[in-house]
């Protein structure tokens, strides 16, 4: 039996029923040497039709066993292309399959990679919208937008240890005209242009939203004025003196990005200024300041999770619209930061602490936003899954590192500091300890199965290089392979190191010298690899 839980392929129980009519014969277990012509002969005083019976019965049984694997292999490749980190394949290293420099895509910020839909990765170069093939990068088609300066989405969202790209049906783009219109374009995956649409609501921003809409957020209200004073240096030292009490609401709303039909808004009320400097306007460079409640609005798109930010309001919601309840945590003194993300097996998380200090009270909402328990320690999300969800989730503090369940009540406990959750493969939960060690627990108990010290290590030609710890976690459901960046004044050296995730053992490794900074990303199963200038696909199967 595998130890990822699974049944085996051609277990007696995944057999199928056999016809009544048919009679079979059990020829009885492999003859012993000396008996093979006893049992020849003892097949061969069979019927014809017996023995023709049996054939079509042991034939069937090894159809059913093939079409058992096919069918468990598709449900496992489908687990891993939308699994954090899932690559379909991770037999051999990688190995680049084409690549896209600055002079034939300008992938530059803003823009680069925005998008994966279908079989097609779509890259924003200058005033166009590219779909470039994930397996051979060749361009499929090419869409002109309506301004260099373009956004297109959803894009990549950076959380605290992961990159994602969330797959999506539609890409859509905002662009101002010069006659100052806001124009969305909307693109299928085969480059046929579904919509170009005036926005004609009034925003203050507008931006593409997750799964085929935009969103809008408009400053609303009338707030009485408030006494405040602004001091010192608006360039290195400026404080906002007095208590700014009222303010302005935020309308949020998304709309189709084809037709413009609302899907769904809300009215943010103006609440606690937990960041004052959101209520100011910088200008002539930062030369000088003003207060201002209408101030920028700060926001962050995903396929999973919308955030609004500006003065005095703070909302997240999930892409149907559903807000996210941030009221379980109490405010630590000062000004505080609240740090939300997705989990990788559904639902959120929240936390709050003081800038530069880590936050040690988590709390955890479900997939529509609500609580569901609170953590005293530092929540753990695995980096890498093999796409098969698991109720446990792992927390750490205080030189002890635990499982909770769906209850948030203690599963195991083991006595490891952990610092961060590289991969969950089968049964394995494999993860990085404050000492650097590479550690395989057991999913179920908590056992330590295995530990390596010589993973996460600086390179050895590039002896005074920095190492960038665990920079990328990969995972096939049975290698996990981790990249280990190494910098110097002239190159960046990923060194690339996959393991046994039951046992630990190494099974290959690779050095890839890069451009520069940038992130690998797993995408729909496929190896991506995006730099500011530039976008490389690869290959991760073992080739003779």
């Amino acid at each position: 039996m595998p130890d990822d839980g699974t049944e085996a392929a051609g277990s007696p129980a995944a057999g199928p029923d056999l016809p009544e009519a048919t009679t079979v014969v059990d020829p009885g277990p492999p003859p012993a040497p000396g008996a093979l012509s006893r049992w020849i002969r003892r097949w061969r005083g069979l019927s014809r039709r017996v023995r023709f019976g049996a054939v079509v019965v042991a034939a069937t049984l090894v159809g059913a066993v093939v079409v058992v694997d096919g069918v468990v292999d598709r449900a496992r490749s489908a687990d891993l292309r939308a699994a954090a980190g899932g690559l379909v394949n991770l037999t051999g290293p990688p190995a680049e399959a084409w690549r896209l420099e600055d002079s034939e895509v300008g992938v530059r910020t803003p823009g680069g990679l925005v998008a994966v839909t279908g079989d097609v990765a779509a890259v924003h170069r200058y005033g166009e919208l590219l779909g470039v093939d994930l397996v051979t990068g060749q361009r499929r088609w090419t869409v002109d937008l309506v301004d260099r300066a373009a956004t297109c989405g959803p894009g990549l969202a950076f959380w605290a240890e992961t990159v994602e790209l969330t797959a999506t049906a539609q890409v859509v783009c905002v662009g101002r005209a010069v006659s100052g219109e806001v124009t969305v374009i909307t693109v299928d995956p085969d480059g046929t242009v579904l919509g170009r649409r005036v926005v004609t609501e009034d925003h203050d921003v507008v931006v593409p939203g997750p799964g085929g809409s935009v969103l809008t957020a408009t400053w609303v209200g009338d707030p009485e004025d408030v006494d405040v004073d602004l001091q010192g240096d608006p360039m290195t030292n400026l404080t906002v003196v007095g208590e700014i009490d009222d303010g302005y609401d935020l309308e949020v709303r998304s709309t189709d990005s084809v037709t413009g039909a609302e899907r769904w808004s809300e009215v943010v009320p103006f609440g606690d200024v937990i960041d004052s400097s959101q209520c100011v306007r910088w200008s002539t460079g930062g030369r000088n300041a003003e207060l201002d409640r209408r101030g920028d609005v700060e926001h962050m798109v995903s396929g999973r999770l919308v955030g609004f930010s500006g003065c005095g309001v703070l909302a997240y919601f999930t892409p149907d619209g559903q807000r996210l309840d941030l009221t379980g945590l109490q405010d630590a003194d000062g000004e505080v930061v609240r740090r939300v993300r997705p989990l990788v097996d559904g639902g959120f998380v929240v936390s709050a602490g003081e800038w530069g200090r880590t936050p040690w009270e988590f709390q955890v909402l479900d997939a529509e936003g609500a609580h569901q328990y609170t953590v005293r320690g530092r929540l753990l999300d695995p980096r890498a899954t093999d796409g098969r969800p698991d109720e446990r989730r792992l927390v750490t503090g205080d030189g002890q590192t635990w499982a909770v369940g769906p209850d948030g009540e203690t599963v195991w406990s083991v006595g490891l500091s952990v610092t961060s959750y590289l991969a969950r493969a089968g049964a394995t939960a494999v993860v990085l300890d404050e000492r650097d060690r590479v550690v395989g627990l057991d999913l179920a108990t908590g056992e330590v199965r295995w530990v390596r010290a010589d993973v996460v290590e600086p390179h050895a030609a590039l002896a005074d290089g920095r190492s960038g710890q665990v920079q990328s976690v990969f995972t096939d459901g049975h290698v996990v392979a981790l990249v280990v960046p190494t910098y110097t004044d002239v190159e960046v050296v990923s060194r690339w190191q996959a393991v046994d995730a039951s046992t630990g053992e190494d099974l290959w490794s690779a050095d890839l010298p890069q451009e520069g900074w940038g992130v690998d990303v797993a995408v729909d199963g496929h190896l991506l690899r995006w730099w500011p200038a530039g976008l490389a696909g690869f290959t991760t199967e073992l080739t003779s």
